[in-house]
């Protein structure tokens, strides 16, 4: 007979603390910039996330730049992205990567000062410094990986 599994409940916000890590500029070069977001579970108990959280960036006054993630290349409506388990103590990241550099020929940039990630209803945030360009008229667009288990 199998062993059983308990059920692990989601993750309440305030038991997690976001951080926005540049991996050293792994994400720079070619006019595009990025990084990891780290979600990290500060309880004492285990706890899931959902695999894709959103994310939403905002200007320095706290107004939501409009811009959207990049859906997957031939994956319509996309994949089926299963929950993250945080153990206690436990990382999870995601990458985020956007065109930086104004190379459109009418191009034009935002200034992002604090990201979101988003849950559902529940968010955890953090500040941070980003400059993404589109072209004018379409919506600043990024690329952003599924949750994954950080290495501590």
């Amino acid at each position: 007979m199998p062993a059983f599994t308990p059920v692990v409940p989601p993750c309440a916000p305030q038991v997690l603390t976001l951080m926005a890590d540049a991996g050293n500029g792994d994400f720079d070069g070619m006019s595009h910039a990025g990084t990891w977001l780290v979600v990290t579970n500060r309880s004492g108990q285990a706890c899931t996330v959902p695999g894709l959280p959103t994310a939403v960036f905002k200007d320095g006054n706290g107004v939501i730049l409009r811009a959207a993630r990049k859906g997957p290349v031939g994956m319509h409506p996309g994949p089926v992205v299963v929950p993250v388990r945080l153990e206690p103590g436990a990382s999870a990241r995601t990458s985020v990567r956007w065109v930086a550099g104004d190379v459109f020929d009418k191009g034009r940039c935002v200034d992002a000062a604090r990201v979101e990630l988003r849950f559902g209803n529940q968010v955890v945030a953090t500040g941070m410094t980003a400059h993404l360009c589109a072209e004018q008229g379409q919506p600043v667009s990024f690329e952003q990986s599924p949750l994954m288990r950080a290495e501590r």
